[in-house]
């Protein structure tokens, strides 16, 4: 059942934005699996966009048990795992300028998930990445991404569950 949902044009940069505690993890290039989508990074989530920079459409959906997988109005689909031991949960970061920014929730205070040891599925849903690859977007975005995210116990490996952007 969904238990909460956010809409919002956020901002790009290096063709990513994340879903993290926070925006300071440096992630080592070949440590984690690279989907089409997403890397997939312990308590980091890169989510791999078209655009170089600019603004994208991001709808974000907490749920309390894995929702129906429906992927008729997307392009690409990845799904792979979130794990956390915290004094803070997670947010969306966009990234404007060179600089990271809380996006998702807009309050700076809050958090999208509870603080301590947690664990969820994240799945990702994307259209519109090749659209304007690799250039930057100004004005409206041409990209839309709904991601979902579930409390699960079990690990799973992460996997692209769609791919059909070439992108």
């Amino acid at each position: 059942m969904l238990v909460d949902s956010h809409q919002k044009i956020i901002g790009t940069e290096y063709h990513q934005f994340l879903l993290a505690p926070d925006c300071d993890r440096e992630l080592i290039n070949g440590r984690y699996p690279e989907l089409p989508l997403a890397i997939f990074a312990d308590d980091t989530v890169v989510v791999l966009v078209g655009t170089r920079a600019g603004p994208v459409d991001v709808e974000l959906q907490i749920h309390d048990s894995p929702p129906r997988y429906d992927d008729a109005d997307w392009e690409d689909a990845a799904e792979g795992d979130l794990v956390y031991d915290r004094d803070i949960g997670i947010a969306v970061w966009a990234l404007v300028y060179g600089m990271a920014e809380q996006a998702i929730p807009e309050d700076e205070g809050r958090r999208l998930t509870p603080a301590g040891a947690h664990r969820y599925r994240v799945r990702i849903y994307a259209r519109g990445k090749e659209i304007e690859w690799d250039g930057p977007v100004f004005g409206e975005p041409v990209e839309d991404y709904r991601i979902q995210i579930w409390p699960t116990t079990e690990p799973e490996p992460s996997r692209q569950t769609k791919h059909q952007s070439g992108r």
